[in-house]
Formats: structure tokens, C-alpha cells, sequence
């Protein structure tokens, strides 16, 4: 790992497997069941032993995230928002998927609609989380990120430019 709270690239792709596959099993059971939509085909109890099974190994995926990346993440202070909001709605989501498994009857249709709107609120804020470094990148960022070597490499690109990195009035080097 050459970044403290980088994913070695098993575990990202397991991570990022794991989340999408229930997420995606699950939106797939909630359009056939809920919303009607090929009913037969996507409300099957088939889709929804699935969506079981890909919830157990993304909260796997969530154990191994746990320890190293959570506590890397607190310590660089970067993308805490969607970082904590993502661990307070996939607690919520395993939570209610016990509880409709688990739960009374009286309740599973308030648990049911909980369970499914969280859950499409995770999907999102998991894209973003994990797009957001690929589009969120400014000079700042990437030099406060990178190491002494990379700073100064950065450094000489800017100044090559005409620009210095401590006026965030700069717009960076331009292609002319």
C-alpha cells in the first residue's frame, strides 16, 4: 500500500463487489416486488436469496474494511461525511434486514420501507464515495497527498507554468 487507508486490490474489489452486488440484487427485488415491475421475473423469492446472500458477503466486505481503512480515514480527515454516513446507513441496513427476518409482524411493513430507502441512499452515497476521489482531485488535494518526492515533482510542474502552489487563486497549468 503506498497510501495509508489505500485498499490493497483484493479487498477493494471484494469491497466494491460486495456493496454493488447487494445493492444491485436488492434494487432489482425492490422494482419487482415493490414496484411491480416484472414481478415474476424480479419479485421471485430467487432474487431475494440472493440479495440475502450478497448482504452476508458485503458485511464480510465491511469487516475487513473496518479496521485499517475507517481508521485511516479519521486520521487524514478526508471524506468523513460520506465515509460515516455510508457506516451509519449500511448499520441501519443490517439492522432492518435482521429485523425483517427476525422482527415482529406488526412492524415489517414500516421496517420494509426503511429497509429499501436507506438502502438506495447507501447506493448513492457509495458511488459518490468511491467516484469522488477520481473527480474531486484539485492541485491542493493532490499535493497535500502526496509524498515529499511527489511534492517537489509537483512543485517544478507548476512552476515550469508560471504558477505557485500556495495562491489558490491559480487555475493550474492550462493546455495552449
Amino acid at each position: 500500500m503506498s497510501r495509508l487507508g489505500k485498499m490493497p486490490a483484493w479487498q477493494r474489489s471484494f469491497v466494491i463487489g460486495g456493496m454493488l452486488a447487494c445493492s444491485i440484487t436488492g434494487s432489482l427485488y425492490l422494482l419487482g416486488h415493490e414496484f411491480q415491475i416484472q414481478r415474476s421475473t424480479l419479485g421471485d423469492h430467487n432474487i431475494l436469496a440472493l440479495h440475502g446472500i450478497t448482504a452476508m458477503l458485503a458485511t464480510i466486505a465491511l469487516g475487513t474494511v473496518l479496521p485499517f481503512h475507517l481508521k485511516s480515514g479519521i486520521k487524514s480527515g478526508r471524506k468523513m461525511i460520506s465515509g460515516f454516513g455510508q457506516l451509519i446507513f449500511l448499520l441501519t441496513l443490517l439492522i432492518t434486514g435482521a429485523l425483517l427476518y427476525y422482527g415482529p409482524q406488526e412492524i415489517r411493513d414500516n421496517v420494509i420501507s426503511i429497509h429499501w430507502i436507506v438502502g438506495l441512499v447507501f447506493f448513492a452515497i457509495f458511488l459518490l464515495h468511491g467516484v469522488a476521489k477520481l473527480e474531486g482531485l484539485s492541485r491542493l488535494d493532490l499535493f497535500k497527498s502526496t509524498g515529499a518526492r511527489g511534492q517537489q515533482a509537483l512543485a517544478q510542474v507548476y512552476r515550469r507554468h508560471g504558477q505557485g502552489l500556495d495562491n489558490p487563486a491559480d487555475q493550474g497549468p492550462t493546455c495552449r
